[in-house]
C-alpha cells in the first residue's frame, strides 16, 4: 500500500510539473507574439502551411507563422512573427516553397527595390500559393494525355491522306 502512494504522488508531482511548464511556454509566447514585428500576407491556398512554420529570408528563417485564418473573399490570412523588424519594401512578395519534394511548407520573403519600408502590422500584397503535388502530377497527366491524342489525331490524317493518294505503305510521322 504504501507504495503505491509513493507511485501516486510522483505521478501527480509529474504532472502538476509538466502543466505548470505549459502554461509557461504559453504565456510566454502570448507575450512575444506581442512585443514581436507582425506582418500579414494574403493566400488562396496555404495547404500544408503549419502555425510555427519558418518564415525565410535568403534561405535564412527570420521568424514564424503564428496564425492562419479565413479573410475576405475566402483569402487565408497569414501573420508572420519576426523577433526584430525587418527592413522589406512595399513591393516584397511572400511565397508558400516546400522543403525538398515532400517536405514541410515555409514562407519565403522576397525583397522588392521600392524605397517605403512595410511597417508593423501591414501586408505583403504580392503573394504566391502553396505548390500542390497532386494538382502538378494532375495537370502533367492532362498535358500527356492530350499530347498523346493529338498524335493518335496526326497518325490517323496521315493514313488517311496516303490511303486517298495511294501512298498507304509510306507514313511521314514527322508531320
Amino acid at each position: 500500500m504504501r507504495q503505491e502512494n509513493k507511485q501516486i504522488m510522483a505521478g501527480l508531482l509529474l504532472s502538476g510539473l509538466l502543466v505548470g511548464a505549459l502554461i509557461f511556454v504559453h504565456s510566454r509566447s502570448a507575450v512575444q507574439d506581442e512585443d514581436n514585428f507582425v506582418l500579414h500576407a494574403q493566400f488562396l491556398k496555404t495547404d500544408g502551411l503549419m502555425n510555427g512554420a519558418d518564415v525565410r529570408l535568403a534561405g535564412i528563417k527570420v521568424g514564424h507563422v503564428t496564425e492562419q485564418k479565413l479573410g475576405s473573399g475566402y483569402r487565408v490570412d497569414v501573420k508572420m512573427s519576426f523577433l526584430k523588424p525587418i527592413d522589406l519594401s512595399v513591393d516584397s512578395s511572400a511565397l508558400i516553397e516546400t522543403d525538398g519534394l515532400l517536405g514541410s511548407k515555409h514562407i519565403e520573403l522576397l525583397p522588392g527595390g521600392d524605397d517605403e519600408i512595410l511597417k508593423n502590422g501591414e501586408e505583403i500584397t504580392f503573394t504566391q500559393d502553396a505548390l500542390i503535388l497532386g494538382e502538378l502530377l494532375d495537370k502533367v497527366n492532362t498535358y500527356m494525355r492530350e499530347k498523346k491524342g493529338q498524335e493518335n489525331g496526326n497518325e490517323e490524317k496521315i493514313s488517311q491522306q496516303d490511303v486517298v493518294s495511294g501512298n498507304a505503305s509510306v507514313v511521314n510521322k514527322d508531320i
